[in-house]
């Protein structure tokens, strides 16, 4: 059941975001105009995302204790921490697909995707730190399915709005904080 939540969950974020990346800006990924339904689908696929791999929690580990808690629950904390202080930094509307315009503040300053950064980084540290094969698994197809949606999204800002997300691009990384700046 969980392999199945997780995949199919991923499958259809693959499918929403396939679309969308045939005209940037236009498809279902993130919407033209945000609404209380763009809101629940987009949370509940993502929060089936997490479902399924939590259901993955009890099975057994392939994994060695050090890389479990020494990687795997950091990663999971801090990357959880991230994706809430993003998602606090942008609003409930704009990651539920309003378009709040492009957001250069907090840790929008240090990448342009740090949301989806703190997602992928919590999907990795809690399969991780799970350790089962299908924790496993649902963590990469997870975290390679966000990764998509996030050069997707980027793609659609840069088609909506053209000059401030340009500049925003010039001197922000995409997903990956510069360690340091010249």
């Amino acid at each position: 059941m969980a392999l199945l939540l997780g995949l199919g969950a991923s499958a259809l974020w693959l499918v929403i975001l396939r679309l969308s990346d045939r005209a940037p800006g236009r498809g279902p990924w993130p919407p033209r105009r945000g609404n209380l339904f763009t809101a629940i689908w987009a949370w509940g696929l993502t929060t089936c995302l997490y479902l399924g791999l939590v259901q993955t929690w009890g099975q057994p580990s392939v994994l060695p204790g050090l890389l479990r808690n020494g990687i795997g629950l950091p990663l999971a904390i801090g990357g959880s921490v991230l994706h809430t202080w993003a998602t606090a930094t942008l609003g409930l509307k704009g990651t539920s697909g309003w378009d709040v315009g492009v957001t250069t503040g907090g840790p929008y300053a240090l990448c342009r995707h740090p949301q989806y950064l703190g997602q992928i980084a919590s999907l990795a540290g809690i399969a991780l730190w799970i350790g089962s094969t299908q924790s496993l698994v649902l963590g990469l197809v997870a975290s390679g399915v966000l990764l998509y949606g996030s050069a997707v999204e980027d793609r659609a800002l840069a088609d909506r709005h053209r000059a401030a997300f340009a500049a925003y691009r010039a001197r922000t990384p995409f997903l990956v904080p510069a360690v340091s700046r010249p």
